[in-house]
């Protein structure tokens, strides 16, 4: 009697079930967006609360797991080192489904749901998994905070409260990220016209100088003056001034590129960074702001800029000012030049030799 063929499916793994959406889906992921948390950098105080997590349950493994549409991203990892999985795979995918209580799994190889899930039948080969989920105050679960081990096993009562009391903690941080990065961003701003201050100029010529410095590549910068202010101030009063600042900073705005960065430096003076531009092309965006300032229309009367043009390849052993300095003598350059005229620093006469 012949001896039957093996069949391959008899050793194959069962398969597992990825979890289905939550029905407030659309609404979890805003949620997470306006966190504006994924993809950011390790920080102490979530990893701090993936140890107390690992510590207070006795386990190896804890993680924070954000879940967006297609991945679980992990804000912190305590015991492995992967920062992301499909959210196919994910155990916290089901755990949101339920966000009023913890999901518990004591032995993922009996559970129907993981038995076949690549990360138990691979790294990390988990085997007890509890998590706790992270609940806006909208009632939105967009994660969890959960612990994992590679053998069976419960937790305790005292366990699962303290993963609980955890999770909130979590929120708690998200929460007061998102606060300071508002209070952050309103110093930041300016406060009349809308667009980015001094400080944030000088915080983004500071990045925009480092990255080009290290990518070889040349930053454009223009400086730009209304023309004769106080005297628009002065005959027409601060508050027609105001509106024509703000008028300003909208026709400006309208001729800028996405990558473009766009500030008020100071009283009547504005600030664009040019990312990746030569000086030539710098020259034609002056162009292009100055005559949609002179060409718009202007309630009680025509104001026009002049525009100090600069550009050079950043280096890292030098002083990013030297941009603002060039700029700034172009600036005058136009000015004594006669107004509403762009000029470039290369052409100026000091800049010779």
């Amino acid at each position: 009697m012949s001896t039957p063929a093996p069949d391959p499916a008899a050793d194959a793994p069962p398969p597992h079930i990825p979890a289905a959406l939550p029905d407030n889906e659309a609404q979890r992921l805003a949620v997470l967006k306006r966190y504006d948390v994924l993809d950011t950098e390790e920080e102490q105080e979530y990893d701090d609360l993936t140890t107390m997590a690992a510590a207070i349950c006795d386990v190896p493994i804890s993680v924070i797991s954000l879940i967006d549409e297609n991945r679980q991203w992990f804000k912190s990892h305590h015991g492995i080192d992967a920062t992301e999985t499909p959210r196919a795979d994910a155990f916290c995918a089901h755990a949101i489904l339920r966000p009023d209580e913890i999901m518990e799994v004591p032995d993922s190889a009996l559970d129907r749901r993981f038995a076949g899930n690549p990360l138990v039948t691979g790294g990390p080969k988990i085997r007890f998994y509890a998590g706790a989920p992270l609940l806006s105050a909208e009632g939105a679960a967009i994660g969890t905070i959960c612990v994992i081990d590679q053998k069976p096993r419960e937790l305790t009562p005292v366990q699962r409260k303290g993963l609980s009391a955890l999770s909130r903690r979590v929120v708690a941080q998200f929460e007061m990220r998102q606060l300071l990065a508002q209070l952050e961003l309103q110093s930041m701003s300016d406060g009349l016209t809308g667009i980015w201050n001094r400080r944030a100029f000088d915080r983004r010529l500071r990045e925009e100088w480092a990255r080009h410095a290290r990518q070889g590549q040349s930053l454009g910068l223009l400086m730009l003056d209304v023309d004769k202010f106080k005297s628009f101030n002065d005959d027409f009063g601060h508050p027609q001034g105001d509106q024509a600042l703000i008028q300003v900073a909208r026709a400006v705005e309208a001729t800028l590129r996405d990558s473009d960065f766009f500030a008020r430096y100071g009283g009547e003076e504005f600030a664009v960074l040019l990312p990746h531009m030569e000086a030539e092309g710098s020259l034609l965006a002056a162009e292009r702001i100055r005559k949609a300032v002179a060409q718009a229309d202007w309630p009680v009367r025509a104001v026009t800029l002049s525009v100090g043009v600069a550009a050079m390849a950043p280096q890292a052993d030098v002083n990013r000012n030297i941009l603002v300095a060039k700029a700034d003598r172009a600036l005058y350059q136009a000015k004594a030049g006669g107004r509403n005229r762009s000029q470039r620093f290369a052409d100026c006469p000091a800049a010779a030799g």
